[in-house]
């Protein structure tokens, strides 16, 4: 038997599983547009605490508000947002929310878009997720905003590991255990020429869209035939994990 994927520690940092949704701080549009609307004694506008969140709700892509204090703040400055103060106070025992994930924030706070997936997507479909919306725990985000990432994981190796892997495997994990051509924390500075050429391919096929032109560009990066079938592309890709997991 194969042995199992483990996880890479050169993609730490990079997918996280979306936040579970808080219904105390749900809001209806109305509600937000209302909450909105109400002033505060501080001057401070409430749209500073409410915040748009993505789902996937039987395939389609859903919005929603929510009231989100930044984790930073403390129940003084919370208070001074008066209405989305008081209407948690109504609902839940605590004006925080208890499902935020920190590691994931503070890494999506550091780029412009990210990558998201269906978590239970049957083959790989990523969509850029804007960096205005909170990712629902229905997704599960990487925290990359460049075009090679976006094509190394929408290319044929990464169909391969993730329809190996879909089974046994949480969305995250999936891609922590990816073996990518090179870490994704490499430098562009520590890039070789034919790295940085591959880098620049493998971005310019998938924002032309052309999958031929993809799976010649993510092969030539790996170092690999173009020829390779299914199994062999996972033999690959698990001998990488098998090598970079030690």
């Amino acid at each position: 038997m194969a042995p199992a994927p483990t996880f890479l520690p050169e993609n730490t940092g990079l997918a996280f599983p979306g936040e579970t949704a808080w219904p105390a701080a749900a809001l209806t549009d109305r509600q937000a547009e209302a909450l909105i609307a109400a002033p505060n004694r501080c001057g401070r506008p409430n749209a500073d605490v409410l915040r748009r969140r993505l789902a996937v709700v039987e395939g389609d892509p859903v919005e929603s508000w929510q009231i989100d204090f930044p984790g930073h703040f403390s129940q003084q400055e919370a208070a001074l947002y008066e209405a989305p103060f008081a209407h948690l106070q109504r609902r839940a025992a605590d004006w925080k929310n208890p499902h935020a994930q920190p590691a994931m924030r503070r890494a999506l706070a550091r780029v412009s878009r990210c990558l998201a997936m269906p978590v239970d997507a049957e083959l790989p479909d990523w969509l850029w997720l804007e960096e205005e919306l909170i990712p629902d725990a229905s997704l599960v985000v990487v925290a990359r905003e460049d075009d090679f990432t976006h094509g190394i994981l929408s290319s044929d190796p990464f169909a391969a590991w993730h329809r190996a892997h879909v089974a046994t495997l949480p969305a995250d994990q999936l891609v922590d255990s990816f073996p990518f051509p090179w870490p994704p924390a490499t430098r562009l500075s520590g890039l070789s020429a034919a790295q940085e050429e591959s880098r620049h391919a493998v971005a310019r096929a998938i924002r032309s869209g052309n999958r031929d032109a993809l799976h010649e560009a993510v092969c030539r990066a790996y170092g690999w035939s173009l020829d390779l079938d299914e199994s062999e592309l996972r033999a690959k890709l698990l001998a990488l994990n098998c090598s970079r997991g030690r």
